[in-house]
């Protein structure tokens, strides 16, 4: 079999087994709510494990990676379950009794004024994190690398660190709205740290491997 295709497989079988635990792992009503909070996770967790591809590679081997088939794999099903959670989310965020519930009348703090710029910027960012997946989708095969050519399609993948930012803000903004445990405001903020950490060491031995050169 295909080393992609072995890829695809697997990463289809995890988001199948994933979502339909949270679509059938609880009350009929809820099912679109578990299913939008669990696709988000997904992505999440999805997005990172492809942007620490290339540190891990650089750090094991002393060399990037130019061009990964399991990061670009890994990447495609974070923006697919990214765009699930999109439309789940928008089916459920945009209602006036989400805006009664979580904006305009939560008993809980913060204040109205704070969750309206919350929902607000939440939002925004989630409109912008679908357009990057959708760019990053369109980027994931070697034809768009030969159009692009090597360099600009390196540029373009890049906005994927701009999506993993945006989602973990936006994470946070819907945690904070929804007033979910802070257990899982400590999951989003692991994940950014860990994330942060590992493209911090993935520079550092990138430049540690240019001055050897350099001296060289």
């Amino acid at each position: 079999m295909n080393t992609r295709v072995k890829h695809h497989a697997t990463l289809a079988a995890l988001a199948a087994i994933t979502l339909g635990i949270a679509a059938f792992g609880g009350a009929p009503m809820a099912a679109a709510d578990r299913l939008s909070i669990v696709s988000a996770y997904l992505c999440l967790f999805l997005l990172g494990t492809a942007l620490l591809i290339g540190p891990y590679h650089t750090i094991r081997h002393g060399r990037p990676v130019a061009n990964s088939y399991l990061r670009r794999d890994i990447g495609i099903w974070g923006a697919l379950t990214g765009l699930l959670h999109f439309f789940l989310a928008n089916m459920l965020a945009m209602t006036y009794e989400y805006l009664d519930s979580f904006v305009e009348n939560a008993p809980l703090p913060p204040s109205e004024a704070s969750r309206f710029a919350l929902y607000t910027a939440g939002t925004i960012l989630g409109y912008l994190i679908a357009l990057i997946f959708l760019l990053l989708l369109s980027l994931s095969n070697d034809r768009m690398m030969r159009i692009t050519g090597h360099k600009w399609w390196k540029r373009l993948q890049r906005a994927s660190y701009f999506a993993f930012v945006f989602t973990c803000l936006h994470a946070f903004a819907f945690q904070v709205l929804e007033t979910r445990a802070a257990l899982w405001i400590a999951v989003v903020l692991f994940v950014f740290v860990a994330i942060l950490a590992g493209q911090s060491r993935g520079v550092a031995a990138v430049r540690r491997l240019r001055a050897k050169e350099g001296a060289n």
